[in-house]
This record gives C-alpha cells, structure tokens and sequence, in this order.
C-alpha cells in the first residue's frame, strides 16, 4: 500500500481511473444481468471513472501539496497505521498534518453508523424491490464499515500517541528568569 501511496500522480491516476471504471462496471453488470445495454453501461462507466478520477486527483494533489509533499503524506499514513514517530520530522507540518486527520478520524465516529444505518434501510429496500444481489451489497457494506470503526479506533489512538510524542520532542528555549540581562532582573 505503501508503494501505491508513493506513485507520482500521473502513475497513480490511471490505476485509480481503471479500478474505479472497472468497479463501476463490474457491480452494474452483476446487479442488472441485462446484456442489451452493455455499450450504455461501459460509457457510464467511463464518465464515472472519470469524474470520480478528477474528483480523488484534486483531493490527493491537495493533501500531498500541504503535507510538503508525496514522501512526507506516505510518512504520516504509514505512522498513523503503526503508531511509531520517524526521527528528524517537520515538527509544524506533521502537527498540523496529524490533527486534520484526527479531526477527519472522529467524523468517521458519526458518519460511519449513520450511513451504515442509511445504506441498510435502502439495500432492505432494493433486494425486496429491484434484485437480492443487493444483500450481497448490504454485507459487503456492514463489513467495510465494521472494518472502518475498527481502523478509526486504532488510527486515534495511533494519532494520540504520535501528537504525544511530538510535543514531547520539540521543545522551545524559555528564557531563564535568573538572568541578569533579562528585562524583569534590569528594572529592579
């Protein structure tokens, strides 16, 4: 994962832009066995892919841009998932870099249970309605959002531990009080 996550943006942007256009195929031609639409269904599949290409490039280039780069971003991901510091890192950046992803992580606390409970109530609704390919969907579903609170806990508390670690390791110079060229010592 780690090396897919290093890949410069114009390597990266054609696999996400065939995984995401396969995908889309894929989960329509097993839903709707309707061979008759299969020209209709791989042109949606194509403006899919390619909207939601455009969409995932503007959000990786922007989270790399602000992260000082596509090492640093890897770097924090990879010390979210395990937990441990590198040495001689950009104090400020990853700061900043590890709180909008704890901000990010806790969302997923409300977020996940509200679409696990919208995304049940409409696949209740389309396996009753349209095909019980959908109850396959639903499961696939509760699994991934079982895994995601799973993972929003760990990365927390990965998160915690590395702001911990990082405010630990950067200290500033206080000036000494004791000092007799300090202004407080000069006055009396």
């Amino acid at each position: 994962m780690d090396r897919f996550r290093s890949l410069p943006l114009p390597a990266l942007l054609p696999i996400l832009f065939v995984l995401v256009g396969g995908l889309y195929f894929a989960i329509g031609l097993v839903s709707d066995q309707d061979t008759d639409s299969l020209v209709a269904r791989a042109v949606g599949s194509f403006f899919y892919a390619l909207v939601m290409t455009t969409f995932f490039g503007f959000l990786i280039a922007h989270r790399r841009r602000r992260a000082g780069g596509t090492e640093t971003a890897a770097a924090i991901q990879r010390a979210v998932r395990s937990g441990e510091l590198p040495e001689h890192v950009d104090h400020v950046v990853w700061t900043r870099e590890l709180e909008s992803t704890r901000k990010r992580y806790r969302n997923n606390r409300v977020v996940v249970p509200v679409m696990v409970v919208l995304f049940a109530a409409f696949s209740v609704w389309a396996a009753a309605t349209v095909s019980p390919f959908w109850w396959l969907i639903l499961v696939l579903f509760v699994g991934a959002c079982a895994y995601s609170v799973w993972e929003t806990r760990r990365a927390l508390r990965n998160i915690e531990h590395l702001l911990t670690a990082l405010r630990g390791s950067w200290t500033i110079d206080q000036p000494d009080a004791s000092r007799t060229d300090s202004p407080a010592n000069q006055a009396g």
